[in-house]
């Protein structure tokens, strides 16, 4: 009688990124992107499709609100797990956009809302606002949502994570608090001006 020997069973190959054919590589982020969810003992499956060139990832399942975080911040980070992986295959960036319970859609029309309500407060008050500090995407939501507004006009601020959007008031009729400006400029001319009055 033949006894099974472990010693003859055959490893699994594991595949890397490189080795992964050009056509399943799509799958195999969405593959990678389920077996974290399971490894963090979620209940969600992944859906995967294609929208202008980028990869969209969706996770549906009872435990997919989980999968958000705080105001994003797990969703990003998986998201950003998934660039790596998808762009790693033959260099060069890849777009892949991670969603769940539709959170991208709500949360832009929440920063266009913001956005919104900000330029008038900027313009009620004459004082420039500090948004929290965001990720590129939303920075890009708030920098749209103002680029054309006639009062206000917005610029990111600060290093790594703590990188946010300042909204300015425009001041027409006065070119010394143009936001526009060079700093430098307006002091020397001021102080000529002040000297001349001597």
């Amino acid at each position: 009688m033949k006894k099974n020997n472990e010693s003859d069973a055959q490893p699994e190959e594991e595949l890397t990124v490189e080795q992964v054919p050009e056509t399943d590589e799509k799958q195999y982020v969405a593959d990678f992107l389920q077996t974290v969810l399971q490894k963090m003992g979620l209940n969600c499956t992944v859906e995967t499709a294609e929208r202008d060139g980028a990869l969209l990832l969706t996770v549906v399942g009872e435990d997919a609100p989980a999968v958000i975080g705080y105001r994003g911040e797990t969703l990003d980070a998986l998201q950003y797990l998934c660039s790596l992986l998808h762009s790693g295959h033959n260099g060069g960036f890849k777009r892949v956009m991670l969603d769940a319970e539709n959170y991208r859609s709500k949360r832009e029309k929440a920063l266009q809302r913001l956005a919104g309500n900000l330029e008038q407060k900027v313009k009620r008050t004459g004082r420039a606002a500090e948004l929290e500090p965001m990720n590129p995407y939303e920075r890009r939501v708030i920098h749209t949502a103002l680029q054309n507004s006639k009062y206000v006009t917005t610029q990111s601020e600060g290093e790594g994570a703590n990188r946010h959007v300042v909204v300015s008031p425009i001041v027409k009729s006065d070119i010394l608090n143009s936001p526009n400006a060079p700093r430098k400029t307006l002091n020397f001319v001021y102080r000529s001006e002040k000297k001349r009055r001597r």
